[in-house]
């Protein structure tokens, strides 16, 4: 008889362990295509986080390799040229510089606004939607619009501050940097508002000026505005002395900085490089971790599923010595009494697998909620049945093979004497 007919009326008459294989094999397929569905989705929100996230670099001179000139630092100061060049590296989306000011501010009256300290920190802007205070969520933008390189005398105020000043968007405002000692008026109009993030209690936690400033004191103006308020007065600390670059894929963060330091037309001594990248490292270290857990299950189950395979098998194997001693004594070779059991393991198989299939596409959004992902994300592709469908067939050849070797390492007659 054909070993193909035989494994397939084996399969028959033994339908109870057909049955249970069956039930194993659609579980364990179900299982393992649903997590590769969920690592798939895991992947491409890492990737989505690559580029939304995106993370920052700061240049900023280094005071301690510069001198000091009584309360200055004598350290140069970021040029124009120098911005730029570094802005036009590959990888980088967007740069910000920063100008500090400390000037008075009036309304259209001519009366001086209401704040917290007795002048405002104002920060001098290309691009305000990339400064760090912004790139690090301490600031958000709640109305009109950041400053861009092209406006000239625009501003950008705190939500507090424009509530105790009855202030709104399209206002004039006039910045004077020392009223007393005749400095430059500059009229600038309020183009957005920005509500504070951070804990209103936190102040900026470093070591110069800014720290002694409340968050709703902050403003941030066009950079020629910032440049007219110091305009004549030519003080030695002043100039632009950081700037802040976004790179939109946070993974290529080092890489891009790599090639920053490589301008040879910087001197690298003066200047230092910080790269603020949190925000990216949190969340792809928490989706690292996700992620290695979904594929630590899909091992681990694809490992329990294969040693209960086995035993089944083998036990299976061990309860037919009669047949498989009868086959043997007949002159069928060993080779072809265990493809006829390989065959009845693809056979059962060939029709677990496709169901499970099916099954998944409607089982994985479910597990993939556990996860924190939405159903809709979690895709069961064509690809990843192929997968499943390749290796697990190895994987139960690989079974068969090892649940046959305590039955067919036996000649005929031992199997035979056995069962006497």
């Amino acid at each position: 008889m054909n070993l193909g007919i035989r494994a397939i009326l084996y399969s028959a008459r033994k339908w109870k362990k057909t049955l249970l294989v069956f039930c194993l094999l659609l579980a364990i397929t179900t299982l393992v295509l649903s997590g590769l569905a969920i690592a798939d989705a895991q992947e491409e929100q890492a990737e989505e986080v690559r580029g939304t996230t995106g993370a920052s670099f700061t240049v900023e001179r280094d005071i301690s390799t510069g001198g000091w000139n009584g309360n200055y630092s004598t350290q140069e100061f970021m040029s124009e040229d120098m911005i730029q060049q570094i802005a036009a590296v590959d990888g980088i989306a967007g740069y910000d510089a920063t100008l500090i000011t400390l000037p008075r501010i009036f309304n259209d009256k001519g009366e001086e606004l209401v704040h917290e300290n007795y002048s405002f920190y104002n920060y001098g802007s290309y691009n305000s939607q990339y400064h760090e205070l912004f790139l690090s969520g301490r600031f958000e933008l709640v109305e009109g619009t950041h400053i861009t390189d092209d406006m000239t005398n625009s501003i950008i105020i705190s939500r507090e501050l424009a509530e105790w000043n009855g202030l709104k968007v399209g206002d004039t405002l006039t910045g004077v940097y020392y009223p007393q000692n005749n400095t430059p008026e500059v009229d600038m109009e309020i183009v957005g508002i920005f509500d504070v993030v951070a804990d209103k209690g936190d102040q900026v936690n470093m070591y110069d000026d800014a720290s002694y400033y409340a968050y709703s004191s902050y403003v941030f103006c066009s950079m020629d505005a910032a440049e007219g308020l110091i305009k004549g007065w030519g003080e030695d600390g002043e100039g632009i002395s950081e700037a802040y670059y976004y790179v939109t894929d946070a993974a290529q963060l080092e890489n891009v900085i790599r090639e920053v330091q490589s301008i040879s037309s910087i001197n690298w001594n003066n200047y230092k490089i910080t790269a603020n990248d949190e925000v990216y490292q949190n969340i792809s270290s928490a989706l690292s971790d996700t992620g290695t857990l979904i594929t630590t299950l899909i091992i681990v189950i694809t490992a329990v599923s294969m040693v209960l395979i086995i035993l089944i098998l083998t036990m299976s194997i061990r309860s037919r010595k009669r047949e498989t001693g009868i086959l043997l004594a007949v002159g069928i070779a060993k080779p072809a009494v265990i493809l006829q059991y390989v065959l009845e393991t693809l056979l059962i198989a060939v029709v677990a697998f496709p169901l499970a299939y099916l099954s998944s596409k409607q089982v994985a959004g479910t597990l993939g909620t556990l996860f924190g992902k939405a159903a809709e994300n979690i895709i069961v592709t064509p690809e990843h049945f192929m997968l499943v469908a390749i290796v697990g067939g190895i994987l139960l050849v690989a079974a068969v093979l090892v649940s046959s070797i305590s039955t067919m390492r036996l000649k005929p007659k031992q199997i035979l004497a056995q069962m006497e």
